[in-house]
C-alpha cells in the first residue's frame, strides 16, 4: 500500500516517531511518502502519490491543522483511509467520534501500527486491535484498551531517515536526533509523562533503553549514510545512574562514533563521575531544566523536587568541566506574578546557564498543572484555543493584557540577558514595560542563533547554507512567537496554502 505521512512543518529536530512508523511500514513491504503542510501543496502530493492511507501524529495545538488536512484528503477521495495518533489523540480519543478519521492510535504504535496495516491490506476487521480506536469500538465512558508492551527496543528497525532527508531541509542539516530509550519515571506536573505512564501501569517497564551495541549499530549506519557533525540525544533523561551501560557507552561511542553530542539530564542525577564519562565519550553541551527559581513553585506546584543547592551544584560541575549548558524555565505559571519570573531569571544567571529558553506556561491536556489551572478558573479547558507553540502569549485568563505583554517581553529578553548579564537591570526595570515585541524578537532570535551555533550545537556550514539556515530558522521562530488564531475555515486555508 501507499502510505502518506502528513506533518505541519519540518524544524531541525528529526520527527523520529514518523521515521519509526515509516520503517515499520516498509518492513511490511509498503511504500511511504511525506507531505509538509507548510509547503502548501497537500492536494498536489495526494494526487501524485495516490495514498491508500494518510497518517497524522498530533500534539495539542497543531492538531487543528491535521483536522483540516484530513478534511482536504477526504474531499479528494473518501477511499483514502486516515488515521491519527500522538499525544492529542491519546488524551482526546473522542475526536474519532467528532471528525471523519477512520482510526485513532492511542499510546504507542510499535505493535498496533503494523497490525493495523496488515488488517487493511487483508481487508479484515481492525476493531479489536489494542491501542486502535474506531467509531465502532469507541466508548465515551471507557478509556481505550492499551496493550501490554511487547516489542523490545533493540528489535525495532532503524529509523527511516531517508523519508525526510531526501525531501526536506533535514537532509542538509548536519545535526541528527537520536533516542536511546523511552519513558520517564518523574511526575512533573506540566508534562504528560505521568498520565502516559498511568496508561501503561502493569503493562511493562515505564522506562527502557537500547543496548549500547544496538545504539552504536544505528549510529554507524547514520554516520556512513549522511553528513553528520553533531548528535542530539533527545531522551527526557539520557542517564539515570552511573552504571555499566554508561561505562560501555562512553568507551564504545568515543571509539566507534566519535561525533560530538548533546544530551538532556536532570540536575539531581548528575554527578562528577557521570559528567566525566560523558565528556570522555564526546559530550559537547548539556540540557538541564530549571523550570522555576522559586522553591515553592518549583517543588510544590511543578513537583520537580530539587533544591537550589542541588541545581547550582550540577551547573557548577558543568562550568568546572567546560560544558556549555542549555536550560528551560517556565514563565506565567498559574498563581504566580512577574516577580517569580524575574526570580527565575536571576537563578539562571546564578547557574551561569549558557543558553536559556523561557517559554510561557501552556496547559496541555491531562497534565496535572493544566487541571490545576482549570480548577483555579485560569483556563476554560478549550484546548483548541492553544497555539501550536508555547512561545506565544499566555492563554490564561488570570493575567491582564499588560502582564501578558511583560511576560512575553521578559521571555525573549531573558535569553539575551544570559548572553549579556550586565543588561539585567535595564531589561527588568525598563525594557519589559515597552511595547516593542518585534524588536525584542529580533534580539532574541540573533542571540539564540549565535549561541546555538557556537556553544550548544557547534557545527560548520557553507556560506550558502548559513544564509539559507538563517532565513528558514527565522521563519520558524517568527511563527512560534506570533499570535495564531485559527478557525476551521482558516485551518483549511492554511492547509491548502491560501
Amino acid at each position: 500500500m501507499n502510505i502518506l505521512f502528513v506533518i505541519k512543518d519540518v524544524e531541525y529536530i528529526d520527527p523520529m516517531g514518523i521515521m519509526l512508523l515509516s520503517a515499520l511500514a516498509k518492513e511490511k513491504g509498503h511504500k511511504t511518502a511525506v507531505a509538509v503542510l507548510a509547503n502548501g501543496d497537500l492536494e498536489k502530493v495526494v494526487m501524485s502519490f495516490k495514498p491508500d492511507i494518510a497518517a497524522f501524529s498530533a500534539k495539542t495545538g497543531e492538531h487543528k491543522y491535521y483536522i483540516a488536512a484530513n478534511e482536504v484528503i477526504k474531499g479528494l477521495s473518501k477511499d483514502i483511509f486516515t488515521v491519527i495518533g500522538g499525544p492529542h489523540a491519546t488524551f482526546f480519543p473522542e475526536i474519532i467520534d467528532k471528525y471523519p478519521f477512520d482510526a485513532l492510535c492511542a499510546g504507542e504504535g510499535d505493535d498496533a501500527w503494523p497490525e493495523l496495516l496488515t488488517a487493511l491490506e487483508r481487508k479484515t476487521s481492525f476493531d479489536n486491535i489494542p491501542n486502535i480506536v474506531t467509531k465502532n469500538n469507541y466508548r465515551k465512558d471507557k478509556p481505550p484498551f492499551i496493550r501490554q508492551r511487547r516489542r523490545e527496543l533493540d528489535d525495532l528497525p532503524f529509523l527511516d531517515r531517508e523519508l525526510f532527508y531526501s525531501t526536506t531541509r533535514l537532509g542538509r542539516f548536519p545535526m541528527r536526533s537520536f533516542m536511546v530509550g523511552r519513558g520517564c519515571p518523574y511526575k512533573c506536573t506540566y508534562c504528560f509523562n505521568h498520565k502516559y505512564n498511568m496508561l501503561y501501569k502493569g503493562k511493562g517497564p515505564l522506562a527502557s533503553r537500547m543496548s549500547v551495541d544496538r545504539i552504536i549499530a544505528e549510529l554507524k549506519t547514520l554516520k556512513n549514510s549522511y553528513e553528520t557533525q553533531f548528535i542530539k540525544f533527545y531522551d527526557d533523561i539520557f542517564v539515570m545512574k552511573d552504571d555499566e551501560w554508561l561505562d560501555e557507552f562512553s568507551e564504545k561511542y568515543a571509539r566507534e562514533i566519535g561525533i560530538p553530542f548533546h544530551c538532556l539530564m536532570r540536575a539531581n542525577l548528575l554527578t562528577e563521575s557521570i559528567l566525566i564519562k560523558l565528556k570522555k565519550a564526546g559530550l559537547s553541551s548539556m540540557s538541564m531544566s530549571i523550570e522555576s527559581g522559586n522553591d515553592n513553585i518549583r517543588n510544590e506546584v511543578l513537583k520537580r523536587n530539587m533544591t537550589k543547592e542541588t541545581m547550582t551544584d550540577a551547573f557548577d560541575l558543568c562550568f568546572k568541566h567546560g560544558i556549555p549548558t542549555f536550560s528551560n524555565t517556565i514563565f506565567a505559571i498559574p498563581g504566580t506574578s512577574l516577580s517569580e519570573d524575574i526570580e527565575s531569571l536571576d537563578f539562571n544567571l546564578r547557574c551561569r546557564v549558557t543558553l536559556g529558553e523561557f517559554p510561557v506556561f501552556f496547559p496541555y491536556p491531562e497534565t496535572e498543572l493544566a487541571n490545576y489551572a482549570i480548577k483555579r478558573g485560569d483556563f476554560d479547558g478549550d484546548f483548541n484555543k492553544l497555539h501550536m507553540s508555547y512561545q506565544s502569549t499566555s492563554p490564561l485568563s488570570c493575567f491582564t493584557d499588560k502582564e501578558k505583554m511583560e511576560q512575553l517581553n521578559l521571555s525573549m529578553l531573558s535569553t539575551v540577558c544570559l548572553w549579556k548579564p550586565s543588561l539585567r537591570n535595564l531589561i527588568v526595570n525598563r525594557l519589559i514595560k515597552l511595547p516593542l515585541p518585534r524588536l525584542y524578537f529580533l534580539m532574541y532570535y540573533f542571540v539564540k542563533a549565535y549561541l546555538v551555533k557556537t556553544k550548544i550545537y557547534p557545527m560548520k556550514f557553507s556560506f550558502v547554507n548559513t544564509v539559507r539556515g538563517i532565513y528558514e530558522s527565522f521563519i520558524l521562530e517568527n511563527f512560534k512567537h506570533s499570535e495564531e488564531i485559527i478557525t476551521e475555515k482558516e485551518g483549511l486555508k492554511a492547509v491548502k496554502g491560501k
